[in-house]
């Protein structure tokens, strides 16, 4: 199975990543691999954590000895996408904010492995903890350090990175699942009831501003370190709301859920330099882009092979009239939160 590399190039190297295309790339910046290589928890992209002789680490809650290398899927972001991403995180680092850059070898931080033809960074590996309960002081310092982020979001924008809005991260999904043959023939319900759902939220999304976001702030993408609360993971970084950041930690609709938010905006608003406004109904047709990308994103990927064992079940009936029920629920709460606005 080939894919076409954001060089132009077909490679097959991506499904059957080897420890020698490891090595060679490790090899290629300088650094001495000690041979323990341990595969990460990704679909998107091929992520292994490597032990390192020669290695001095940045200043931060980082290992002395063990560097994180990605391997960029193929076709999915262009050079300049993912130089973007990596400038982005290099300005972060340099006003301090906690987040994890790409270390830089001779001033580059975006490589391209010789014989695979595969794209790779090297980043430091925190060491931290993921926390499935938040404190109210934990909150509070997450808010913080996203209105942080978002201060320094404002000063540029994305050239190449994409923006998230309703044509990019619903619509297109809606053709990408019409055009995928191998799904249930009940996708067509689901495709009537989520172009129903489009047509409720574009205006809700239209005027809002959008700047450089993170764009994927779940409890999974904050690592809790001796030095607080350290961001990673900016691989979906767009221009986007910066709503997007802030519903997603806190994503519940009960009053403790929404308790804790206003906590977070409160935390957020003390370091944001503009106010965000973070209104139910913008919650709700934000998380409604989010389910039907997710239903897209693995129509997408369906090839790849990781993704069939992860998803065994997508091109069942089954899966499909839960997805079903799924899309006619958040039209039923787009419906009722906008009626009250």
């Amino acid at each position: 199975m080939s894919q076409n590399n954001v060089w132009g190039a077909d490679t097959q190297f991506f499904y059957s990543l080897t420890p020698d295309v490891i090595d060679r790339a490790i090899a290629m910046v300088g650094l001495k691999a000690r041979g323990r290589v341990m595969a990460l928890n990704s679909l998107e992209n091929r992520v292994y954590e490597v032990e390192i002789e020669n290695y001095q680490r940045p200043d931060g809650p980082y290992t002395s000895d063990t560097v994180v290398i990605k391997f960029y899927r193929p076709g999915r972001w262009s050079r300049e996408c993912i130089q973007e991403e990596h400038n982005y995180l290099l300005e972060l680092n340099e006003f301090e904010i906690p987040v994890t850059a790409p270390l830089e070898f001779d001033e580059q931080t975006l490589f391209v492995e010789n014989e695979s033809k595969l794209s790779f960074a090297i980043f430091p590996k925190v060491v931290g903890r993921l926390k499935d309960e938040l404190k109210k002081d934990e909150i509070e310092q997450i808010g913080r350090l996203i209105g942080r982020i978002h201060n320094i979001g404002d000063n540029k924008i994305f050239k190449y990175r994409p923006t998230l809005n309703v044509e990019n991260y619903l619509d297109a999904h809606l053709k990408t699942i019409e055009q995928a043959n191998f799904l249930p023939a009940s996708k067509n319900n689901y495709l009537t009831l989520a172009t129903q759902l489009s047509q409720l939220i574009k205006p809700q999304l239209a005027n809002l501003k959008l700047t450089r976001i993170h764009g994927d702030v779940h409890r999974g993408n904050v690592l809790w370190t001796n030095f607080g609360p350290w961001m990673v993971d900016f691989d979906d970084c767009v221009m986007g709301p910066k709503q997007q950041d802030l519903w997603l930690l806190l994503p519940g609709r009960d009053e403790y859920s929404l308790n804790e938010r206003t906590t977070l905006l409160e935390s957020y608003q003390s370091m944001a330099r503009e106010p965000v406004i973070l209104k139910q109904h913008l919650v709700e047709a934000l998380r409604a882009i989010r389910m039907i990308h997710f239903n897209g994103w693995i129509t997408k990927r369906y090839e790849d092979p990781t993704f069939v064992k992860m998803y065994p079940h997508f091109t069942s009936e089954n899966y499909w009239d839960v997805a079903i029920q799924d899309v006619r629920e958040q039209l039923s709460l787009v419906m009722d939160y906008e009626q009250y606005q």
